[in-house]
């Protein structure tokens, strides 16, 4: 027992509260300030709205048996979401296709005209103007946090934008790469798999603008969905139509040499007649078989491209948001007051260890 307590490591919490109480003031301080940084720091955030949507891909290739296999499944805690056709894009990879380039490229060109009122202005065009406006904040860290960032960047600079080339689809030049990490900061995509919906949400400082975009970035993501789950079934389509329109110019070309030789043999009655006759009927009844048959085959596979076609059930519409989603100011300046009172209490503690150390060096 004696040996416990007169141990040295033990920490004597009495005395640690009466260190910071004395030096109550001292804390106080501490805590003021970065009370009043956490204020202006709040103050001069940007203002952000947050515009969302949440939808269910359906497949109207789903068999029944799938489903009740996946019913099955869920009950024994196994999730068989993934487990689809071949052709078909499972929801876990839609934000694959959110970090695609084509994706991009393709939301950085949507226009942001609302009304008839606005002027036709792309979202590329949006975010150039926004990122060469002074923003007091993002100048303050620019120039202090990331000033050795700054600084690298500003000698890389030149030499980045030049080995850039973006009239090749295969390159991607600064500018864009300066764009395309706006866009990540902007877009946000969770897929929740025990449920089955996707929610796709935008972030921005004009509530409009951040609806309309949340807007656009869902329809360019179901129509890349759809065009991957329906690109087989629409080249056959294509493939047929194609052959059709090639039979068909034989067919009319056919029928009408067999009208035409009709006519202008009417009252001719002979054998060679009979036999030239005869063959052209056998042609056209042959063409013309092949021209309906490929005419079912056209309308089968237009019915294999709408079944193909996947549908989106929107469970809610993106719609604009009225409050802002950030900054959350009173979260912000209690974070800061929580930050001051743990360093001014960590420097009141470790105040006079440190001096004691640093004497003991010196002597």
């Amino acid at each position: 027992m004696d040996t416990l307590e007169n141990n040295p490591e033990e920490i004597d919490l009495i005395e640690l509260l009466k260190t910071l109480w004395k030096s109550k003031k001292l804390i106080a301080k501490i805590t003021s300030f970065f009370v009043i940084l956490g204020i202006l720091v709040s103050l001069l955030s940007p203002i952000s709205y947050t515009a969302s949507s949440s939808f269910i891909p359906q497949s109207g290739q789903a068999g029944s048996g799938s489903s009740n296999l996946s019913g099955v499944a869920s009950l024994v805690g196994i999730n068989l979401g993934g487990a689809l056709s071949g052709s078909e894009i499972p929801p876990a990879i839609y934000p694959q296709i959110l970090e695609s380039v084509p994706y991009k490229r393709e939301l950085l060109a949507v226009s942001l005209k609302s009304s008839e009122k606005d002027s036709n202005i792309t979202l590329k065009d949006y975010l150039l103007d926004k990122s060469s406006s002074p923003n007091v904040l993002g100048l303050i860290k620019k120039y202090t946090i990331m000033l050795p960032f700054t600084i690298l960047k500003a000698i890389k600079g030149d030499k980045e934008s030049s080995s850039s080339d973006s009239s090749s689809e295969m390159s991607v030049s600064a500018d864009e790469e300066t764009l395309f990490e706006n866009l990540h900061g902007i877009l946000s995509l969770s897929v929740n798999a025990k449920d089955g919906f996707v929610n796709l949400s935008a972030e921005m400082g004009d509530p409009i603008i951040c609806a309309l975009v949340a807007k656009e970035a869902q329809k360019i993501l179901q129509k890349s969905v759809i065009n991957y789950k329906i690109k087989s079934a629409s080249e056959v389509l294509a493939f047929n139509q194609k052959q059709l329109a090639l039979k068909k110019i034989e067919f009319d070309s056919l029928q009408n040499n067999l009208a035409l030789f009709k006519d202008s043999n009417l009252n001719i009655i002979d054998s060679r007649f009979e036999n030239r006759l005869s063959g052209l009927e056998a042609e056209f009844s042959l063409v013309s078989s092949v021209y309906q048959e490929l005419a079912k085959q056209l309308e089968q596979s237009k019915l294999q491209v709408s079944k193909d076609t996947p549908i989106f059930s929107v469970i809610k519409p993106v719609t604009i948001p009225n409050t802002r989603s950030a900054p959350k100011r009173t979260q912000m300046v209690l974070v800061y007051l929580f930050i001051g009172f743990i360093l001014g209490c960590g420097y009141v503690l470790i105040k006079e260890p440190v001096k004691s150390v640093l004497l003991e060096i010196k002597a």
